[in-house]
């Protein structure tokens, strides 16, 4: 893992290798506390940022040697997430709501649903750029 950005209200990393969720967790928790989240909120950024990385190793074909760059940015309307990624495109919006037992999943998506919101989602040069606003109550 590595930081590009040292402003408190942005972290941006680049996250590779067999720990790269734990990696993103650990940044996550540390940029939580710098911004006073709650102990709700903070859990609430893990389990999304959790479930969007897992499943890019779970579905999207992500091995250990893909990298993956993070950024949390503190905007007025909450706390900002930006994943690009070199998986297929997958857009999260495009997904069915509810538990599909086909494949035993479907629930990290609605859980992403229901604590933020996925404001956009596109295929870029670099891969997939999915972004997610989650609202925080210090947000502003």
């Amino acid at each position: 893992m590595s930081s590009s950005e040292s402003n408190p209200e942005r972290a941006t990393l680049r996250l590779k290798g067999s720990d790269a969720v734990g990696q993103a967790l650990a940044a996550a928790r540390a940029f939580a506390e710098e911004q006073w989240l709650t102990d709700e909120e903070t859990a609430r950024l893990c389990i999304i940022i959790e479930e969007l990385l897992t499943n890019l190793y779970d579905h999207g074909g992500l091995t250990a040697d893909h990298e993956i760059e993070m950024s949390l940015i503190v905007e007025p309307d909450g706390l900002h997430l930006t994943l690009v990624d070199p998986s297929p495109a997958f857009d999260p919006r495009a997904a069915p709501s509810g538990r599909r037992s086909d494949r035993g999943g479907g629930a990290g998506i609605d859980i992403v649903r229901a604590w933020a919101e996925i404001i956009d989602y596109r295929e870029t040069r670099e891969g997939n750029r999915l972004e997610v606003l989650m609202p925080v109550g210090m947000a502003g």
